[in-house]
């Protein structure tokens, strides 16, 4: 670290980190909607009481599906500014990065079944 420098570049890191997430949440209509959903899911683990295992699933679920948003936000600008004209190798780009989220929402969606259907059956008499 230069003298001076003030923060380690360590420290800068997370604060850089934390504005790209602070941006992703101001830019991005997707990711505030996800997190909704992954609030109210968090909210029905407590009502549920969910065992250790099933937190860690859900968490992990939650965590990919918003941190791959940010990705595919990330990746969406980049391609932007690269290509502001629209080509088609752009636009696969964004589209898988895209496809990427999909693939993380769908499967979190299965593991949320998988988590909670056991604790809402009793709930209907099954």
């Amino acid at each position: 670290m230069k003298p001076g420098a003030g923060k380690t570049p360590f420290v800068k890191s997370f604060k850089y980190a934390i504005q790209g997430v602070f941006e992703a949440y101001r830019t991005g209509f997707n990711i505030r909607v996800q997190t909704a959903g992954a609030v109210l899911v968090i909210v029905l683990g407590f009502v549920f009481s969910l065992a250790p295992w099933e937190w860690c699933a859900v968490l992990i679920c939650c965590g990919l599906v918003v941190g791959g948003e940010c990705f595919n936000s990330a990746i969406e600008d980049a391609v932007d500014l690269a290509s502001p004209e629209l080509h088609p190798v752009a636009k696969a780009a964004k589209d898988m990065a895209a496809g990427a989220v999909y693939i993380f929402a769908f499967t979190s969606a299965i593991v949320g079944c998988i988590v909670f259907i056991p604790h809402v059956l009793p709930l209907l008499g099954w």
